[in-house]
């Protein structure tokens, strides 16, 4: 019998899947912690490295070396913070918000082929599943910060 966490599991898998195709199709360029880089950025700008660090769960010299692939794509540009010199801020160039988009776009469009194979009261209760699924990771993510900061 399957237990639920191999079926979240299982969809884990599924949702990577598509994740990683839509990525690849339309960067193949880019490795993956390249591009979650470029989208932390794009999401958050202008921000920190060691914001994105922090936000990838990553060594900072990973994400050094990442940015620095992606300023050298014309996807990102760097600058020193005015308020905090030692600090670079990122922010993506035209080109690399348009890379963003265009993965978003490919991944609408897969999912909504995907979310046609279900029927009408399924794909309601997949999306409902999905909504409530993201706030409990968030919450799970407010939680895990919280708890690492009182272990400090």
């Amino acid at each position: 019998m399957r237990s639920d966490v191999d079926a979240a599991l299982e969809a884990l898998r599924a949702m990577v899947a598509i994740a990683d195709a839509t990525v690849g199709r339309t960067t193949e360029q880019l490795t993956l912690t390249q591009f979650r880089a470029l989208r932390v950025v794009a999401d958050r700008t202008p921000v920190t490295m060691g914001k994105v660090a922090q936000e990838l769960a990553l060594n900072p010299s990973s994400v050094t070396r990442a940015c620095a692939r992606l300023v050298a794509l014309d996807l990102l540009e760097k600058a020193a913070n005015p308020l905090n010199r030692r600090e670079t801020l990122l922010a993506p160039t035209p080109a690399g918000r348009q890379l963003v988009e265009r993965v978003d776009h490919d991944r609408r469009q897969v999912l909504t082929a995907v979310l046609r194979h279900l029927d009408a009261d399924a794909r309601d209760a997949a999306i409902a599943t999905f909504v409530r699924f993201a706030a409990a990771v968030k919450a799970y993510e407010t939680d895990s910060r919280s708890l690492l900061r009182g272990a400090n």
